[in-house]
């Protein structure tokens, strides 16, 4: 078992207490941006232990490519099959890192915070939202420039979507993740995001973290993307956390991350 189990607990302890400290946002969709999300030391070494660039793989070549065919979008799925290829370190720092945001105490304070979304989406009170099912899994990203994503709402099976930010200083600020809301100024066509109004964007900084509840109703919906990311000198990395309506094959290994030590060391 390549999980740590006090920074594990530590991670936890640090995240939930983030999480429940920070007001969260009505406009334009229910939101919130965290700052400090994982403890410093805990940050620091996870960017020395950022995965090669060999280890990912290309993300949708069919969204994801620049004017010469290169991709633009790199994945690697946090999952043990994918995992077990990092040297020994990496793997007990991501698999930990792993385990503690798809924590059930991590998805309590996020679900809470974002209560009035869950709400509105699954017709409970913002009080009940934590108790609302959901099943996380997570995957690092490594984009590069003319990296662009056009605005979308997320799929109906995503119920909550949190977004980590791994750079190593504050240049890359200005490449975050946009908020939208759809615009009937003719003047909104002529420029990307067509047809829409930047509403925020995240600040892409050190050790903070986003998180949105997924909302695709009529009335409103979560408008989110990027457009182009024109001329960086790094690769913007982070970890897209996605808590899911159903589980995937992968969800019996982080029930295993959080069974009792004796059970843990008998896996």
């Amino acid at each position: 078992m390549f999980v740590d189990s006090p920074l594990l607990a530590r991670i936890v302890r640090h995240v939930v207490a983030t999480v429940e400290r920070t007001p969260a946002k009505s406009e334009p969709f229910p939101h919130a941006f965290f700052e400090g999300i994982f403890p410093p030391d805990l940050y620091h070494t996870a960017l020395t232990a950022w995965p090669a660039e060999e280890t990912f793989v290309a993300a949708s070549r069919r969204h994801h490519v620049d004017e010469y065919g290169g991709s633009t979008r790199r994945r690697l799925n946090l999952v043990e099959k994918s995992l077990a290829d990092l040297p020994h370190g990496p793997r007990r720092i991501w698999t930990t890192l792993r385990a503690a945001v798809g924590s059930p105490e991590v998805k309590r304070a996020v679900f809470e915070k974002l209560g009035s979304g869950l709400a509105r989406r699954f017709g409970t009170s913002p009080a009940d939202a934590a108790a609302v099912p959901a099943f996380p899994r997570g995957t690092l990203y490594c984009e590069k420039q003319g990296y662009r994503i056009a605005p979308h709402p997320d799929t109906r099976e995503k119920i909550v979507t949190m977004q980590f930010a791994f750079p190593s200083d504050d240049r890359m600020k200005h490449v975050g993740t946009e908020f939208y809301s759809r615009s009937v100024n003719p003047l909104h066509w002529l420029r990307e995001p067509r047809g829409f109004l930047i509403r925020e964007a995240m600040p892409f900084l050190p050790n903070c973290a986003y998180a949105f509840s997924v909302l695709n109703t009529i009335g409103l919906k979560s408008w989110h993307g990027r457009c182009k990311i024109d001329a960086i000198d790094s690769d913007r990395n982070s970890l897209l956390h996605i808590w899911y309506a159903t589980p995937d094959d992968s969800h019996s290994e982080l029930e295993s991350y959080h069974a009792p030590e004796p059970l843990r060391r008998a896996a």
